[in-house]
């Protein structure tokens, strides 16, 4: 009997969703496929299933496998939430499904269809919460943290309010706090174990990778603002803030690379450099460079050039301070004083050089500078990106994207007519199959084979239309916008896109 409750408890479930379901996304996703990492910090609720803890937070629900000690994909509006703000979470056992309360409505999700369906009342008698602070009077606590009276107190002296808790069978109970994120406390020997998990900020200002990391930027109108590091081999999240990392100015990230020794990361307030023990060191106008709006970044001949909106800088790879002695590879004609610089890249002996008045290439060897353009003046004006695959050049302009072949000469431009007269294109990237752009209507997918397009936007589940930013890592994209760190996978077999 009660197996014929749930069936029909399903099939009204999908006869509800296919009537009142307020997302129909153009392309099919499965689990996993579409995901979006937003600022998760803030823990309103939370549930648990027989393996699964789910923390409701103001950007969706993060989900943390208490046997394999994992975090598991999050859940956002991309994936069919009504919204990403979480009032309430419960787990029905009886039905096997996880309920959300969120700003814009109740949802509920049916494990076996890996979808969320609206619905209208949420059920409250379900939801738990094993936390009350009387019963930890005190608590073992990472290296300069402290606990007292159900508030977790940082380095900085900040405290964050313990808001709710899970308690298992197994001496742990799992906690959300009120802007740290969730944590797991050990009710045995009364220890605490900090759970970093999502980027530091949902507004994503750049997303890059440098030795297997991915890094990010806050947009600077935030007011919790700071880079997040994340280890794409042992998916571990770690944050930088400005207001308390010494060296650190300014968290608004624009570009990065690695040399030898150092970390370099371009952001809006100066260059910053990081060394093996993590410490940083930004420079700025003070240190020579035109501008401490930092737009890219190259290592060519020992030196680290400098794109900046107000021309290009040099330092030594060393980060030592030019003085009057400094003899520069970079004669003072080429710098470019008054254009923007918007990418810099080292191509078979010369530095290529992305200006908002066109491209040029640099031999330092004979310091010789030229400007590149084709037959049909494609790189006259404004290019913005520059891409290579060892065997092709790619410019990032208005109107496309031009393919210079290096070895022929050869140009071909490779667009969507129907938007190059509305985009930007802020990045590209291009392997044997397609060129991908992150652009301001969505990321753009164009075919070499059969020079067919695909935009991907809103309309498709992704979460913000303006992307200005992709990192390739195998079988899936990272992209860099205003809502979060997306992940795609882009080549799921059998989609049909």
């Amino acid at each position: 009997m009660k197996r014929l409750v749930n069936s029909w408890r399903l099939i009204a479930g999908v006869i509800f969703m296919m009537l009142f379901a307020k997302q129909v996304y153009s392309i099919k996703y499965s689990e996993g496929d579409l995901v979006d990492y937003t600022m998760f910090r803030y823990i309103t609720s939370i549930a648990a299933d027989q393996r699964v803890v789910y923390f409701g937070t103001t950007g969706g629900i993060i989900r943390y496998d208490r046997f394999s000690k994992t975090w598991l994909d999050p859940m956002t509006a991309t994936n069919g939430l009504p919204s990403n703000y979480i009032k309430e979470l419960a787990y029905d056992p009886a039905f096997d499904e996880l309920w959300a309360l969120t700003s814009n409505g109740v949802a509920k999700y049916n494990f076996a269809f890996e979808s969320w369906f609206p619905d209208f009342k949420f059920p409250s008698d379900l939801v738990i919460n094993h936390w009350n602070a009387s019963r930890f009077p005190s608590l073992f606590t990472p290296f300069r943290y402290e606990y007292q009276d159900g508030y977790i107190s940082d380095p900085y002296m900040r405290n964050f309010k313990i808001t709710v808790g899970f308690e298992d069978n197994n001496d742990l109970m799992y906690v959300g706090t009120w802007g740290m994120g969730p944590v797991i406390i050990n009710t045995r020997y009364l220890n605490m174990e900090l759970m970093v998990f999502g980027p530091y900020n949902s507004n994503i200002s750049k997303v890059i990778e440098i030795d297997n990391f991915l890094w990010m930027g806050t947009d600077y109108t935030r007011a919790e603002r700071g880079l997040t590091r994340y280890n794409l081999n042992l998916k571990q999240w770690k944050y930088f803030e400005p207001e308390f990392t010494t060296g650190l100015g300014n968290a608004e990230l624009t570009t990065g690379l690695a040399d030898k020794e150092f970390i370099w990361l371009g952001t809006k307030g100066g260059l910053v450099l990081i060394d093996e023990q993590e410490t940083f060191k930004t420079y700025g106008t003070f240190s020579g460079l035109p501008s401490e709006n930092i737009l890219s970044l190259a290592e060519y001949g020992g030196f680290i050039y400098i794109g900046t909106e107000n021309g290009l800088g040099i330092l030594p790879s060393t980060g030592e301070v030019p003085d009057s002695t400094f003899k520069s590879p970079l004669p003072e004609k080429y710098r470019f004083y008054g254009q923007r610089i918007n990418d810099l890249l080292v191509f078979r002996g010369s530095l290529y050089i992305a200006t908002n008045d066109g491209a040029y290439r640099f031999d330092s060897d004979r310091l010789k500078i030229q400007h590149l353009d084709t037959p049909s003046h494609d790189l006259a004006s404004e290019v913005n990106d520059i891409f290579t695959d060892s065997q092709k050049l790619y410019f990032a302009v208005k109107h496309g994207v031009i393919i210079i072949d290096v070895n022929t000469g050869i140009s071909k431009l490779a667009t969507d007519f129907s938007l190059a007269d509305r985009w930007v294109i802020n990045e590209i990237y291009s392997d044997s199959t397609y060129i991908w752009g992150a652009t301001s209507l969505g990321l753009w997918r164009y075919k070499k084979a059969d020079e067919t397009t695909l935009l991907y936007t809103t309309a498709d589940g992704f979460p913000e239309n303006n992307i200005n930013s992709l990192v390739k890592d195998g079988d899936y994209l990272w992209l860099g916008c205003r809502e979060g760190l997306v992940r795609f996978l882009w080549n799921a077999p059998g989609r049909g896109d």
